[in-house]
C-alpha cells in the first residue's frame, strides 16, 4: 500500500485587498519590499498573561456543522472542532500545508478510491468522551441523514463521491451500503465511487467543518421526536469541544468567547489562549473600536481606506467571493425578469469600477461568476481566471457595455409593451456601504435606460431574511454572494446546479448538471484539459443567462494591531494570514 505523501501546496503570492464583511483576476496595491515581511521579522517578546485575540464578526447561529450556513458559522466552527486533518500555513516552507489533527497520518491509498484514516489513541471530546473510528461513522451517518436533511450533506457526494452517500440521503439504500465503514475503534475507511486526487480528499476532511465529528450523546439528546431535527450545538450548554479551543461564553447576536483547551492536539500551533468575539455588523463601527484599542483587527473600505492608505500595518487579501445581485428570473409576480434581454442589459449596463472602487475603493470588478483564486493545478500554482479558457468566455474589462446594454433594454422594453419596468432591489440593513452599493446601481441603471423607462426601488433587510426570501422567490433582485473553494471550482458549481439547496438563484440547465457531474464525479474528473474547458463552458451559460449579476470580489485592506505578530502579511489560500498562528504581545 502506497502512503499519500504529506502535501504542500504552492503558495499564491498575492499581497491583494480583503474583505468588509465578516466573512475573487484582481489587482490590489502591493506591499512594499521594505514593509513586507516585516511584522516576520521582529522577534517576537514573551507574553506575561494569557494571549487573547479580540476579533469582531457577525451573528453565528449555531454551531452544528451539519446545519450551519454562513462563512461566520464556519469560521467558529473552526475553533472548537477538531477533524481528520487540518490546513495552517508552514513559516519554514512559507506554504500552506495539509496536516494530521485526528488522523495520525494522512491518509493512505492504493487506487485513490479507498481512503484509510488511522486515529490517534485516547482522542476525547473535553467533558472525557472518547472519540473513535465509530464516533465518526455515527457522524457521517447523521450528516446524510434523510429525516434531518442537512443542509452541508453534499460533501460527501459533490465534494468527493463516497459510494452512496447520495442515494441514502434521499432513502434509497441501507447505510450499510454507504462507503464509510469503521473497521475497528482506530480505523475509518472511506470508498470512492471514483478515483480522486489527493487535494480533493484533504481539502474535504481538514479543518472544523461538515466532517468533523459530532458528540452523540448531546447530538442525540437534542433530537425531536420524529427525528426530523436536533437541538445540537444550538445553546451554549449543548456545544461541545473536541478542537482547539472550546466555547465558553455565548451571548446571541452579542458577544463568544473561546478559551484553549489544556490538551488541544495543535495547542503549539494556534497561539491564542483566548479568542474573544464581539458581534458587530457594521465595518465602521469595527474600525472604530479597533482605534479605541478594543479589536485586535479591521476591515478598511471606504472612505475610510485613504486614512490607511499608507499605512504600514495594512495587508491586502485576494477573496474568494463574486457579490453581485442575484435577479428572480422566473418571478410570477415581475414576469419581466424572465426576459434574457433585460437580465443581460442589468448585466453589460453597470459601470462596475463606480461600485468596487467608488464605494470599497480596493473591491476588483468582477463580469464573471468564479473568482480569482481557485487554481485548476495546484502543483503549478495556475489559477482559472488565467487559462485562456476563461479570458475567451469572459467580457472584457469590467464588463461595461453601455452600447450593447441598451440595445438588449430596447428589446426587453418592447417586450414589456412598451410600459416602464420598475425593479426592487434588496440590500442589507445596517450596513452603509451595501445601501451604498445600491444606490449607485440605481442611479447607473435608470441614467443609462432611462427613468422614464425603468424605475428602480430599494428595499433594507436583515441578511438572514433577504436569503430568505431569495429562497422562497419572493424578490426581484438582490444582494447576495457565493464563494468558491480554493482548490476545487468544479465542486463549488453546485450551487449554480438545479437541486442545489437554499438556491438564492432560479438557474437551471441540465446541460450545466451534467457537466458538474463529469467534472466532480465522471469522465472528466481526471482529464485536466477537458475538466479545465468545461469550467469555462459552464462560466459561459451563467453569463449568457445572468441568475446574479456580478459586480465584485470583496479584496479588502484590513489593518491588525501593533500586537499582532503574522507569521505571514502574503495572503494564503484557505488561511488567509494565518491569524491564529499569529504571535500576541502586550
Amino acid at each position: 500500500m502506497k502512503t499519500s505523501k504529506k502535501l504542500l501546496l504552492l503558495l499564491l503570492v498575492v499581497v491583494m485587498a480583503m474583505s468588509v464583511l465578516a466573512t475573487g483576476c484582481g489587482k490590489g496595491k502591493d506591499v512594499s519590499d521594505e514593509n513586507k515581511g516585516s511584522e516576520v521579522a521582529e522577534e517576537p517578546q514573551e507574553s506575561t498573561g494569557p494571549k487573547v485575540l479580540r476579533l469582531a464578526g457577525m451573528p453565528a447561529k449555531t454551531f452544528n456543522p451539519h446545519t450551519s450556513d454562513s462563512a461566520e458559522d464556519a469560521d467558529l466552527i473552526s475553533y472548537i472542532y477538531g477533524a481528520l486533518l487540518d490546513l495552517i500555513y508552514n513559516p519554514e516552507t512559507e506554504k500552506v500545508e495539509f496536516i494530521p489533527y485526528h488522523a495520525e497520518a494522512l491518509p493512505e491509498t492504493e487506487d485513490s478510491k479507498v481512503w484509510t484514516f488511522t486515529l490517534k489513541d485516547d482522542l476525547k471530546w473535553t467533558d472525557g468522551t472518547p472519540i473513535t473510528a465509530e464516533d465518526y461513522e455515527y457522524s457521517y451517518k447523521m450528516l446524510l441523514d434523510k429525516n434531518l436533511a442537512n443542509r452541508n450533506a453534499f460533501v460527501l457526494w459533490d465534494n468527493i463521491p463516497v459510494v452512496n452517500a447520495e442515494e441514502y440521503f434521499k432513502g434509497e439504500v441501507e447505510w450499510e451500503e454507504v462507503g464509510v465503514k469503521a473497521l475497528d475503534e482506530k480505523t475509518l475507511e472511506i470508498t470512492l465511487d471514483t478515483a480522486m486526487p489527493e487535494i480533493d480528499v484533504y481539502s474535504t476532511f481538514a479543518g472544523g467543518g461538515a466532517t468533523s465529528p459530532v458528540h452523540e450523546e448531546l447530538y442525540e439528546a437534542g433530537m425531536n421526536e420524529d427525528r426530523t431535527e436536533t437541538t445540537y450545538a444550538t445553546t451554549l450548554e449543548t456545544v461541545p469541544s473536541c478542537g482547539t479551543y472550546k466555547l465558553t461564553e455565548w451571548v446571541r447576536d452579542q458577544h463568544r468567547v473561546f478559551e484553549k483547551n489544556e490538551d488541544a492536539i495543535l495547542g503549539d500551533i494556534y497561539k491564542p489562549d483566548r479568542i474573544e468575539s464581539r458581534v458587530i455588523t457594521e465595518s465602521a463601527t469595527r474600525l472604530q473600536l479597533f482605534e479605541n484599542g478594543e479589536l485586535d483587527t479591521a476591515v478598511v473600505s471606504g472612505n475610510e481606506y485613504d486614512k490607511y492608505s499608507e499605512d504600514p500595518r495594512v495587508v491586502f487579501q485576494e477573496r474568494n467571493t463574486v457579490w453581485g445581485f442575484f435577479i428572480n428570473s422566473t418571478s410570477e409576480d415581475n414576469p419581466i425578469l424572465q426576459n434574457n434581454d433585460l437580465r443581460k442589459a442589468l448585466f453589460y449596463g453597470i459601470d462596475r469600477d463606480k461600485i468596487s472602487k467608488g464605494v470599497f475603493k480596493v473591491y476588483e470588478s468582477t463580469p464573471y461568476y468564479i473568482s480569482s483564486v481557485p487554481m485548476v493545478d495546484y502543483e503549478n500554482g495556475l489559477k482559472y481566471c488565467d487559462t485562456e479558457e476563461a479570458k475567451a468566455v469572459r467580457p472584457e474589462g469590467s464588463g461595461f457595455d453601455p452600447d450593447l446594454a441598451k440595445e438588449y433594454f430596447e428589446k426587453a422594453y418592447e417586450a414589456n409593451g412598451n410600459k416602464k419596468i420598475e425593479i426592487e432591489i434588496i440590500y442589507f440593513e445596517a450596513q452603509e456601504t451595501m445601501k451604498r452599493m445600491t444606490e449607485v446601481a440605481e442611479e447607473e441603471y435608470e441614467n443609462l435606460f432611462g427613468a422614464d423607462k425603468l424605475d428602480i426601488k430599494l428595499r433594507a433587510m436583515p441578511p438572514q431574511a433577504a436569503y430568505d426570501a431569495y429562497r422562497d422567490g419572493d424578490f426581484d433582485m438582490g444582494i447576495g454572494a457565493y464563494t468558491q473553494g480554493a482548490f476545487n471550482p468544479w465542486s463549488s458549481m453546485f450551487v449554480w446546479c438545479t437541486d442545489f439547496p437554499n438556491k438564492s438563484h432560479r438557474f437551471a440547465n441540465e446541460e450545466f448538471d451534467e457537466l458538474y457531474k463529469r467534472t466532480t464525479q465522471g469522465d472528466l474528473l481526471l482529464d485536466p484539459e477537458g475538466r479545465i474547458k468545461a469550467l469555462a463552458d459552464m462560466e459561459s451559460m451563467l453569463i449568457d443567462y445572468v441568475p446574479q449579476v456580478p459586480i465584485f470580489q470583496n479584496n479588502n485592506a484590513q489593518v491588525f494591531a501593533d500586537r499582532i505578530k503574522l507569521v505571514t502579511t502574503e495572503y494564503m489560500p484557505a488561511v488567509g494570514f494565518a491569524i491564529l498562528q499569529a504571535d500576541i504581545v502586550d
